[in-house]
């Protein structure tokens, strides 16, 4: 199959309506524009006899005296690759299919761009079509939980004690958005994390606002006594392919000991386990976040950071 690489406008792509991964869905790549004026387009890959898209990407791309490169904002944390090419009958073949595409995006790259960093979704594990193609690959880790199969009784067998702690302490669970709070909670957790992340609260809290009403994310929170948000997690919600992305989370650094991260973790796959299935934790590369993930039982998975 002979292919050709085009880009398009998030606004201009003629097959938007076969696009189901939330990560490239244009309403929501459109608020990155808006928001935090980045020069976001589709890369297409498309049958160049047919002109059917067999795979689409999104590019993130930074101008520095003229010269271009691609990024990978806090804001995206996966920049997947949707492929829309025939499924076949022997695997083999889809894998082939699929090297062919990915080198063919290997050399648009290294065609237009002086560097790339992309960080690809777990979906997109068989990478050598990058590889053969001269784009190195940083491997990264997440965990995901299996909601098809979840009861608490599968998982936090090294948490069980913090988990059992939170549940008597009068806790109460809620899906009600609360902006204000998790910035508040932010801050704390950016400190002790030692994160060095600036952030236009005024604008990140309209960005986080628009996502909600959109409905992209949701927000998840565990309130004590006095109805007082002590942790709280954003998820992006894929509807369409039954996952969704815990993707910024706070806790009072207070209450980190006792359990109140594990019981909000707990309390959202409960909730949403029958119209879901994978709740991705979205990282896992630093050694406490690493450690406290790994401490909840769920699936180790890989995914790549692809660079130029």
């Amino acid at each position: 199959m002979d292919l050709i690489v085009k880009t398009y406008k998030i606004t201009d792509l003629p097959e938007i309506d076969q696009i189901t991964k939330v990560y490239l869905k244009p309403k929501f790549l459109a608020l990155l524009i808006k928001y935090f004026n980045l020069d976001v387009k589709y890369l297409v890959v498309k049958n160049l006899h047919t002109q059917d898209m067999v795979a689409v990407t999104v590019s993130v791309e930074k101008k520095i005296l003229g010269i271009a490169s691609l990024i990978n904002p806090h804001q995206l944390y996966y920049q997947p690759i949707q492929i829309f090419s025939a499924i076949r009958k022997c695997p083999n073949e889809n894998q082939l299919q699929n090297i062919e595409i990915y080198k063919k995006i290997s050399e648009y790259f290294h065609r237009f761009y002086f560097r790339v960093e992309k960080n690809l979704s777990p979906d997109n594990d068989d990478i050598r079509g990058f590889l053969w193609s001269g784009i190195s690959a940083k491997p990264l880790y997440t965990y995901r939980f299996n909601l098809k199969s979840y009861t608490s009784d599968n998982y936090f067998n090294r948490q069980r004690g913090g988990l059992r702690k939170a549940q008597k302490m009068n806790y109460s669970f809620s899906r009600v958005p609360d902006i204000d709070s998790f910035l508040r909670l932010f801050e704390g957790t950016k400190q002790r994390q030692d994160w060095n992340y600036k952030m236009d609260e005024t604008i990140f809290h309209k960005y986080l606002n628009e996502l909600l009403e959109l409905g992209f994310i949701e927000q998840f929170s565990i309130l004590n006594q006095n109805n007082e948000v002590i942790s709280t997690m954003f998820c992006i919600m894929d509807k369409d392919n039954k996952i969704f992305y815990g993707w910024i989370t706070s806790t009072l650094t207070s209450e980190l000991t006792n359990g109140v991260s594990t019981l909000l973790i707990h309390s959202i796959c409960e909730h949403l386990k029958k119209d879901y299935d994978i709740f991705d934790l979205c990282g896992a590369n630093t050694d406490s976040i690493a450690r406290f993930k790994a401490s909840l039982g769920a699936e180790l998975k890989v995914f790549y950071r692809i660079q130029l």
